[in-house]
């Protein structure tokens, strides 16, 4: 015999003011409904018994509207495959007391193991993917849509930081809308990933990345204690430093990527310092905010930064400098999809897979072409990937200066000929 479940509507706004006339049931369990759409389409939701998270669990659409399926039948039974506990039917009643089934459908139940099933395959490992665990340091316009393209991606495991919360001037960039005003970014973010995918695993943390105390320290080393990468997307120096000092001093073993856009949103950049490749670090290219000279490996030629062609690539801005520097959602996804990639094609090293390699370290772009100064002539087409050709380690750097300058003595004691090739 089926076993039967009764649940209740929750009604979207434009139904509250009839809710008075419901009789809402006290179940232990209790699995609710949403209505869209003129009584068209019907979601079955409930809650799992010892998380209390919400589940999608099937869905009914309609070709066009039933008078059955209003608030004058609201009360509904589930039959429940006494084996499996799916959904089978929906049986809708007039009253609490009303045995007459007023109405009997099928429903679509919704098995959660498809979704990724258009997207497991050979050039993204999903199986490879699913394992690893990112942190991501800043969730606004850029993080919030990385962290939205990883997860989709197949990554299973998130830690969020961020103390900023969403006001009305970052909706029109960020993913989140106007009903998450006041919230924390990391706690919007979290809850539109798992409307998505429930089964993502993902830790929120409301504060900013600075080191004061050994407590601090301790606690972000156990915090990144199993991570596969870190994403810095914050667009401040002084947590990128922070972040650059606190994985070296403590000789962490995992990638980070800086990533952040010009001023004006013209361009940005992605830069990825690798501690077990004893990569140089953010401190050996922005001591002093000053990049070296950029280079396109197509032409050989000097790349202009968007700050009047100055060599400072300087991306960090305090609220009122992005308040005033318009710049479109869209150049902020464009510069996401391609560090997604770069994330993925990090995290998916040394396996199998298809995506673009990302063979340097250091990558800019930029959303619209750069001419020469004062002239029509192109410096630099829009739109495409660039990248720095050969960085160097900074003898200033206080984690890679002593190696630069002991390198340097040898150079100078050994006297032996060169062979170029």
């Amino acid at each position: 015999m089926n076993n039967v479940i009764k649940m209740n509507f929750l009604m979207y706004p434009e139904f509250k003011f009839e809710l008075d006339k419901l009789v809402i049931q006290e179940d232990p369990f209790p699995i609710y409904g949403r209505i869209f759409d003129d009584f068209t389409v019907f979601h079955f939701i409930g809650l799992t018994p010892t998380s209390k998270d919400v589940i999608q669990i099937g869905y009914l659409s309609t070709e066009a509207t039933n008078s059955k399926f209003s608030l004058n039948y609201p009360f509904i039974n589930l039959i429940l495959d006494s084996e499996s506990l799916k959904i089978s039917k929906v049986e809708l009643h007039k009253s609490k007391e009303d045995v007459e089934v007023i109405l009997e459908v099928d429903i679509e139940p919704i098995d959660l193991n498809r979704l990724f099933v258009r997207i497991d395959q050979e050039e993204t490992p999903l199986k490879i993917l699913s394992l690893k665990k990112v942190a991501i340091l800043g969730l606004g316009s850029g993080g919030s849509l990385l962290a939205l393209y990883l997860a989709k991606s197949g990554i299973r495991d998130f830690i969020f930081i961020d103390d900023d919360r969403l006001e009305v001037h970052n909706i029109i960039r960020h993913i989140s809308d106007l009903t998450q005003l006041g919230r924390y970014k990391t706690k919007a973010v979290k809850d539109y990933i798992h409307n998505r995918i429930p089964s993502v695993k993902i830790q929120t943390l409301e504060q900013k990345f600075i080191i004061h105390t050994k407590a601090d320290a301790d606690h972000f080393l156990e915090l990144f204690s199993d991570i596969d990468l870190l994403i810095a997307v914050s667009g401040e120096h002084d947590v990128n430093f922070s972040v650059n000092d606190f994985v070296h001093t403590n000789n962490l073993k995992f990638p980070i990527i800086y990533a952040g856009t010009f001023e004006g949103v013209k361009g940005g950049l992605m830069f990825k310092v690798d501690p077990r490749e004893d990569d140089l670090c953010y401190h050996c290219v922005y001591a002093d905010s000053i990049a070296y000279p950029l280079t396109d490996g197509a032409t050989g030629g000097s790349i202009p930064t968007t700050n009047e062609l100055e060599k400072k690539i300087v991306y960090d801005r305090s609220m009122q400098e992005q308040l005033a520097q318009p710049g479109l959602g869209l150049d902020i996804d464009n510069l996401t999809i391609l560090l997604a990639k770069y994330s993925l094609a990090t995290l998916l090293e040394g396996h199998e897979h298809g995506l673009y390699q990302f063979p340097f370290n250091f990558y800019l772009w930029y959303n619209r072409t750069i001419f020469k100064p004062s002239t029509d002539v192109i410096k630099f087409e829009g739109l495409e990937l660039c990248y720095y050709e050969d960085l160097e380690k900074n003898k200033e750097c206080p984690f890679h200066g002593a190696q630069v300058k002991a390198t340097l003595d040898e150079d100078k004691d050994d006297t032996s000929p060169r062979r170029h090739i």
